[in-house]
Order: C-alpha cells, then structure tokens, then sequence
C-alpha cells in the first residue's frame, strides 16, 4: 500500500467515526471533524479553508449546522464518505500537490476543475473519449469535474459511463432541466462519487428535491442567468430564501454565454457575502468566478477550462468560455493545455475562497 492509499484508508476510518459522532451530536460531531480536518490539513488551502470553516462554526445558531445535519442525516453514509474523501482529498489534496508539483517546472497553468459539455448527437465526444480524457487529468492532478449534458438521453448515458469509470473523482452532473424522468434520474443516483444537480427553473423542482433526499442521494440547486434582471433577482435573496427548506449543500449560480462579465461580478459578490455572513443553510456559488478564485489559490496562474461536445478546449475570459481552437478529440489534454499561455491572476483575499 503506498502513502497517499494508506492515508485515504485512515481518512475513512477517522470520516466513518465522524459520521457516528454527528448523528449522535451533531454540533459536537461537526466541531471535532473540522478540527480532525484541520490537523490533517497538508496544503495552504486546505488549512485556510479548514481555519474560517472553524471561525463560522463558532456562531451556535451557524445556519451551517443545520446544512450538515441535513446532509448527514438524509444522505447514505457511504455516498458522504466516498463524495467527500474523493473531493476533500483526492482533488484538495493530492490533486493540488500534483498541479503545483507539475507547474514550478512548466511554463503552462493547470486547471483544478474541467467543466465538460456533453452532447447527445454522434459526432460528439463518447464515452470512450471522456474517460480517456479523465485519466489524462488525473494524472495532472485534475480529479473534479464539472458535467453539463444536453437534453438528449445518449449524453446522459455517456455521462454516467464516465462516471462509473473514474471512481477516484469527484463529479457534478447539471441535470438538463428538460430531464425530469424519475427513472432516468434514479439511475443517477447510483454511482457514490457523484452529486447531482437540479434546476430549480422547472416546476417540479422541489419533487425532485423530496426523491433525492429519499434515496439517500447527494444533491444541489442550481439556476442559470443571462443579464441584468435575473442578476439582481440572484443577489436580491429572493432565489436562496426559496430554496432553504430544500436547498443542498450547494446553491450555484451559472452565467450564460452571453451574459455581461458584470452580472457575473454581482452575482460573485453577492454569493461571497452570503457564504461570509452565513445567510443561509447551503453554500450560495457562482459556478464560473468561484471556480476561477479556487484555482487562483492552487495554482500559480489561474485559469478555467472547459470542453465542448465537439472536443474543443474552452478557456474562461471576461465573464464566459472562449474557444481556443485547440481539440483534445485526437490529441493528449496536456500536449493541448500547453498551447494556451499562462495569465497571472493576483491571488485571492483569504475571504474569497469560501
């Protein structure tokens, strides 16, 4: 058994005692997992992160309580630890260690996320292709990816073989909101490292909600938003006092293609304050700038990246994904990454990564 495997199998051990702990107390549980997560904590981010997560648990009547309790109380156990030791350590830590490894001897940055578009149509990337281009990031040190199927079921389906084949990731899967089908959803439910997204635009949002927390499945909601209007709909608080009776652990906002950067800004901002004052129970997100501010703690030069249907790399500027010309179809992700030059971002406040 190697190191980083030794250290994943105690992490399951002191995460399976930690969930026992929770039921039974739950402010006492989350208190003690947050200082175990501190103790074991190896990079920059992680301690930080770890450091204001122990500063807000400090406020008793922390919203934040009742959204772990929610979560541990409705999500199988085995879902939680997978999910959470995948991301918490294979993408935080491990994954972090590998980027900023590779980046001190190449002059090209490393996302710490891919957002893949999947499309249905036989022309697009297939399974085969994204599993590939999984491993390849992987070995990066990319282990969460960010899933945007079409309506179509074959990009469902290739999804979910992805999914499946890459057991050591982390994914979140945007359910199209034209898929609402209970069967198609149940069967998403099945893989452990997976949470799944719904859109709360469709009516039977909170039905859906209600199925996910029964079948003991980890969830967020989501809504997208194009300009001005929807923007400040987002950060008047409207949309998240809404959702708190069903909310997940996460409530992210997506930008449009065409949305203005600044709309994008305000909805950023906003989502920041709410997490910082804690207003709510569930992690309000702007999906694109919290993204790219994660990345700017990891990495030496922030960046976001994407792939089209088509295999085309995307690169996130001024508020939205550009196409780089440059395809991942035939060619291996880092021979392509390395095309695309590195953009200094200044690093983040400490309060921009939570």
């Amino acid at each position: 058994m190697n190191q980083d495997a030794f250290k994943r199998a105690m992490m399951e051990s002191v995460v399976d005692r930690s969930l026992r702990d929770i039921r039974r107390d739950p402010r006492r549980g989350i208190r003690r997992l947050a200082d175990l997560g501190d103790v074991a904590a190896s990079g920059p981010y992680q301690k930080k992160f770890l450091a204001m997560a122990r500063r807000m648990l400090e406020q008793e009547d922390s919203p934040y309580y009742t959204m772990v309790c929610n979560a541990v109380r409705s999500a199988d156990s085995e879902r939680l630890k997978t999910f959470g030791i995948n991301f918490g350590w294979n993408c935080l830590t491990v994954g972090t260690n590998k980027i900023r490894a590779r980046e001190q001897t190449q002059t090209w940055s490393i996302p710490w996320s891919l957002t893949l578009h999947i499309g249905g149509e036989p022309e697009d990337l297939d399974a085969h292709v994204l599993i590939r281009l999984i491993r390849e990031g992987m070995e990066l040190g990319i282990y969460t990816y960010f899933l945007f199927p079409d309506g179509m079921s074959r990009s469902i389906s290739t999804a979910l073989d992805a999914i499946t084949a890459s057991e050591d990731c982390a994914f979140f899967l945007f359910l199209p909101p034209e898929q609402t089908d209970a069967g198609a959803i149940q069967a998403l439910t099945a893989p452990r490292n997976l949470m799944l997204g719904i859109s709360s635009e469709v009516p039977q949002w909170q039905s859906l909600a209600t199925q996910l927390r029964q079948e003991g499945a980890l969830y967020f909601l989501y809504r997208t938003y194009d300009g001005p209007d929807e923007a400040l709909d987002i950060a008047s608080g409207k949309w998240a006092d809404q959702l708190s009776p069903l909310a997940g652990i996460g409530s992210i906002c997506v930008a449009g293609q065409d949305c203005p950067a600044q709309c994008g800004t305000q909805v950023y901002q906003y989502a920041r304050r709410s997490r910082m004052e804690q207003r709510y129970p569930t992690l309000v997100v702007d999906y694109y700038l919290d993204n790219l501010y994660t990345d700017a703690y990891i990495s030496h030069a922030a960046c976001l990246s994407g792939v089209y249907p088509n295999g085309e790399l995307t690169r996130f500027q001024d508020g939205r994904e550009h196409p780089t010309g440059l395809s991942v179809r035939s060619a291996r992700l880092d021979e392509v990454l390395a095309q695309i030059p590195s953009r200094p971002m200044p690093t983040p406040q400490e309060n921009d990564c939570f």
